[in-house]
């Protein structure tokens, strides 16, 4: 199968990471709307990006009302034919509805899978049929793959979980990426980072207004019920997986989606 790679950046100075072996850029970011690009840097991106004749994806993440409304300002700037990756239903309510010539992408914050790694303390002690369950996602489900396919989605995003992924059981008629090498475990709006580098915000919990301190802050978390070290930027927790799993090489998985820094 000829395999498509993807480069996902959420900054326009990352585009310096382009290189051959990509034939279309992901941009824009899945667990904040505080990320997403402005409308200037939105044309901006895909103008570089048509440039340098690569297919271009906008990514869009889980949002609020205020967040919806930001995200279809950058729907309205992009051509028919463009993909847009959706992590919330509003957004593809929205797209479906207002932009029927754009073409709509399930996020991996859909996709349902078993996530923690704490699941590799009992791997090796789970039956098979355990085993099996775990490395399956919700679309195997024969009334969601329905459910795709009658709402003309016909893409979906995975995540690279350390147990491993079965996808026999995913209808060939959806497409399929895999994202690598930064599997997330969990997300909140709830982001501890926001004002952490402002003493006089100590104590203060909640969801605030922020100047976007997780493109500073990177934190790491090393406890020793986890298999692989966790690291938290802004709102969201991820562990590193490199590993690809062997079952893709005989699934209709067609494209890797490569992120060379944290996609947050």
């Amino acid at each position: 199968m000829d395999r498509e790679y993807a480069l996902f950046i959420n900054q326009a100075d990352k585009l310096h990471y382009l290189t051959d072996e990509y034939r279309r850029v992901y941009f824009g970011d899945e667990f904040c709307e505080r990320l997403l690009p402005s409308p200037q840097e939105l044309t901006r991106m895909m103008a570089q990006v048509r440039d340098a004749g690569r297919a271009f994806t906008l990514v869009t993440p889980y949002v609020t009302e205020a967040g919806l409304a930001q995200a279809g300002a950058l729907l309205a700037l992009l051509p028919a034919g463009t993909e847009v990756v959706f992590n919330d239903w509003g957004v593809f309510r929205m797209l479906r509805s207002g932009y029927p010539g754009l073409v709509p992408v399930m996020g991996r914050l859909l996709t349902k899978i078993k996530r923690g790694p704490r699941i590799m303390n009992f791997l090796d002690r789970l039956p098979e049929a355990a085993l099996a369950h775990y490395r399956t996602t919700n679309l195997d489900v024969p009334r969601y793959q329905r459910f795709l396919e009658d709402n003309a989605i016909g893409r979906a995003e995975l995540d690279n979980p350390l147990q491993g992924l079965d996808l026999s059981g995913v209808s060939k008629k959806l497409r399929l990426s895999l994202y690598i090498p930064f599997a997330y475990v969990t997300t909140t709006r709830f982001c501890l980072t926001a004002n952490a580098d402002k003493p006089e915000k100590k104590g203060f919990i909640g969801v605030f207004p922020c100047q976007r301190e997780c493109r500073t802050y990177t934190f790491y978390l090393d406890n020793a019920a986890m298999t692989t070290l966790l690291i938290r930027r802004g709102n969201t927790i991820f562990f590193r997986n490199t590993a690809i799993p062997e079952t893709i090489r005989t699934s209709h998985l067609d494209r890797v989606v490569v992120s060379p820094e944290i996609p947050h």
